[in-house]
């Protein structure tokens, strides 16, 4: 398998996210996106393939989607870097990578 690696954006775009479920729907939906985001990643890291580039975002990065968000990815034979993960409702021109 390969070795998973966050970026420091990953893990900053992630807690904003599990912020916004909070303050929106409650604690224990904050709970269940970070339960279910851990997993997802290591699925991705198991079978990056199942990514796309063909997300509409302007990135060479692999994106999967993940409920209302998309996790962006680069990947190897070594490992997967997930760079960010961005809540699917944002407009894309104005994602800058």
């Amino acid at each position: 398998m390969r070795r998973i690696v966050l970026a420091p954006s990953f893990d900053q775009e992630a807690e904003d996210i599990g912020v916004y479920i909070e303050e929106r729907f409650g604690e224990s939906s904050r709970r269940e996106f970070v339960t279910e985001l851990a997993p997802a990643c290591t699925r991705l890291a198991a079978l990056p393939r199942i990514g796309t580039v063909k997300h509409g975002y302007e990135t060479p990065s692999a994106g999967f989607a993940f409920g209302q968000n998309w996790i962006f990815f680069d990947y190897d034979d070594e490992e997967v870097n997930f760079i960010h993960i961005l809540h699917s409702r944002r407009e894309k021109p104005a994602i800058r990578f």
